[in-house]
């Protein structure tokens, strides 16, 4: 009998993209996650197993009640919806569009409202669903709502793939919705980002233990490989992405209170319970920090992108 029957389980974290046990400690998150790096198929992970269960981590919020200031403030942010929209259009100027993980839903109602056929799904923090003639918001998990889908052809994730337990299971179950013609455009943080060497354990965009999967140009592309895909386009720069992860990174480093602007823009109740004052010297120190490392970041990240070491990947592509 194999001495292997025998063997003792291991204690050792699993990777998400290949499975394997085998890997090494590559740094610390600042709120204390080990992020491990696969002996085998190379790409970073999260050791998420004393992280609280999923819906706690991405508990239901609305929007509709946030005060004036914060909706104005999201409003100015639709300009990164078209820096969205400009992406897709480069490679599939029209027809009908599927955003996976939609979060609010604000990008499909925005592609809805520039004619595509767009629908989104999302398992946690949509609000409402809705229904309409060439607009879909669903709530509920890929494997309930699949059946009901159809084909597109574009289907985007916009910083989703990094949250998944089965990041390639997903992509090759979504390919099956792709039209012959059809592209899936997949944008995630770059690990291997000038941000991410800069700011390590206190990068905002690391956030363990929400992402789980921590990519790079080259573990991406093989994850899309796996699934059946080919890379057809890429960019490395999305200013929605490269600005935030500079402006709060910085804060992250100097203030005590982690993603505090992220957390008041994004208005989910994670800062309900801070003192007033506390939030008031937040939101001054972030009010004369942000303004100089956003004027900062614009050339820092445009030359990071240069370089392939920007704050994102995203990848355009095909079914191989």
């Amino acid at each position: 009998m194999s001495a292997r029957l025998f063997m003792a389980p291991t204690d050792e974290p699993r990777c998400f993209v290949c499975g394997s046990e085998r890997s090494a400690l590559l740094l610390r998150s600042a709120n204390g996650f080990p992020i491990h790096r696969c002996a085998d198929c190379g790409v970073a992970f999260t050791d998420d197993r004393d992280a609280p269960p999923a819906p706690a981590l991405y508990p239901a919020f609305d929007q509709t009640r946030s005060s004036t200031f914060l909706s104005t403030v999201r409003s100015a942010l639709a300009v990164f919806l078209r820096q969205r929209e400009a992406v897709v259009r480069s490679m599939k100027p029209s027809g009908r569009l599927l955003d996976f993980g939609c979060g609010n839903g604000a990008f499909a109602r925005w592609m809805a409202g520039r004619g595509y056929e767009a629908v989104g799904l999302e398992p946690f923090s949509l609000g409402e669903p809705v229904t309409s003639d060439n607009l879909v918001l669903l709530r509920a998990p890929l494997e309930k709502a699949e059946a009901s889908l159809g084909t597109f052809d574009v289907i985007t994730l916009w910083q989703v793939l990094e949250h998944l337990r089965n990041p390639v299971q997903v992509l090759e179950r979504l390919r099956r919705h792709l039209r012959p013609d059809g592209v899936m455009v997949v944008s995630v943080p770059n690990l291997r980002s000038w941000q991410s060497a800069l700011f390590r354990g206190r990068w905002f965009h690391l956030d363990p233990p929400r992402h789980l999967v921590h990519f790079d140009p080259d573990t991406l592309r093989g994850c899309l490989e796996r699934a059946g895909l080919k890379v057809v386009a890429e960019r490395h720069v999305l200013p929605e992405y490269g600005t935030s992860g500079w402006v709060q990174s910085v804060l992250n480093r100097l203030l005590p209170h982690q993603n505090y602007l992220y957390e008041l823009v994004k208005d989910r109740g994670a800062l309900a319970g801070m003192p007033a004052s506390s939030s008031a010297a937040h939101l001054a120190a972030s009010m004369l920090i942000g303004g100089p490392v956003l004027a900062l970041s614009l050339p820092l990240e445009a030359a990071a992108g240069a370089t392939r070491a920007g704050a994102t990947i995203t990848y355009g592509a095909r079914a191989a």
